[in-house]
C-alpha cells in the first residue's frame, strides 16, 4: 500500500532523516518506534505532504505522491492525526467531524459523523460541546474521529497516547485496533514503544533519522537491544 525509497529529508540544513525506506501492506498496523528526536513525526509529516524529501520517493497504492500537496494526499486515502491532537479548540465536538470530511461531497457524511460517535460515545456526549474544554483523551478520540472522516485507505497516527493516563492509554490502544479491525490499515508513531509493539503486526526502529531495526512486533518485543534502549531493560 505504502512504499517509501531511500528517502532524505531536512530541516534547513539539519537533515532529520537519512535513507530511510519501508513498506505498510494493506491491512497492517505498522509501528515507528524511537526517543525522541529520532525523526518520527518528521517522517508522518513527510508522507502527508507538509514536508517534501529532498531525495528518495513515496508511493502510495503504485501511485507517486512523493511532493503532492497535503490535500490531495488525503484524497488518495491518507489521512493524518498529528501529535498534540491539534483539533480546533474554538470549535465543537460536531464542526471538527464535520471538517473531516471538508473534501468529501457525498452524502454520507452525516451518516460517519453518527458512526463516529458511535465508535466514541464520549464525543457524542459533548457533541455541542467546545472541543477546547474537553479532556486530553476526549481530545484524543475526537482528532482519531476526525481523521477517519475523510474515509482513508491508510491512517497515521502520530503519538496517540502522549499525556494520558493509563487507564486512557488502554482505551486508545484498543481503539486502533477496532479501527484496524474494521479495514483501516494504520502507521502508528509512539514513544510508549511497549504497547505500541504488542498491537503491531511489524515495526521499525528510528534512531537520529536512520532506521536500525525492523521486524514484527514479537520480534522487537524480544530483541535485547530494544529492550534495553526503549522498553526499561
Amino acid at each position: 500500500m505504502l512504499e517509501i525509497r531511500n528517502i532524505d529529508v531536512y530541516y534547513g540544513a539539519i537533515q532529520a532523516l537519512n535513507n530511510v525506506s519501508l513498506t505498510v501492506q494493506p491491512g497492517e498496523i505498522v509501528a515507528i518506534i524511537g526517543s525522541n528526536g529520532a525523526g518520527k513525526s518528521t517522517l508522518l509529516r513527510t508522507i502527508s505532504g507538509i514536508l517534501r524529501p529532498r531525495s528518495g520517493s513515496l508511493s502510495f497504492k503504485g501511485q507517486d505522491i512523493t511532493g503532492m500537496a497535503p490535500h490531495d494526499i488525503v484524497k488518495a486515502g491518507i489521512s493524518h492525526s498529528p501529535e498534540g491532537r491539534r483539533i480546533f479548540t474554538n470549535m465543537s465536538v460536531y464542526e471538527n467531524l464535520q471538517l473531516g470530511a471538508y473534501l468529501r461531497n457525498d452524502k454520507e457524511i452525516e451518516k460517519d459523523i453518527q458512526s463516529a460517535m458511535d465508535r466514541f460515545p464520549r464525543l457524542r456526549e459533548r457533541v455541542k460541546q467546545n472541543s477546547g474544554t474537553m479532556s486530553g483523551g476526549e481530545q484524543q478520540m475526537l482528532a482519531i474521529g476526525r481523521a477517519l472522516m475523510s474515509r482513508p485507505e491508510l491512517l497515521l497516527l502520530d503519538e496517540p497516547s502522549l499525556g494520558l493516563a493509563p487507564n486512557l492509554v488502554t482505551e486508545i490502544f484498543n481503539i486502533v485496533l477496532d479501527v484496524n479491525k474494521a479495514g483501516k490499515t494504520i502507521l502508528i508513531v509512539e514513544q510508549n514503544a511497549n504497547r505500541a509493539l504488542e498491537i503491531a503486526h511489524r515495526a521499525y526502529v528510528l534512531e537520529t533519522g536512520n532506521v536500525v531495526l525492523s521486524g514484527s512486533g514479537k520480534e522487537l518485543l524480544a530483541d535485547p537491544k530494544v529492550k534495553e534502549a526503549y522498553l526499561g531493560g
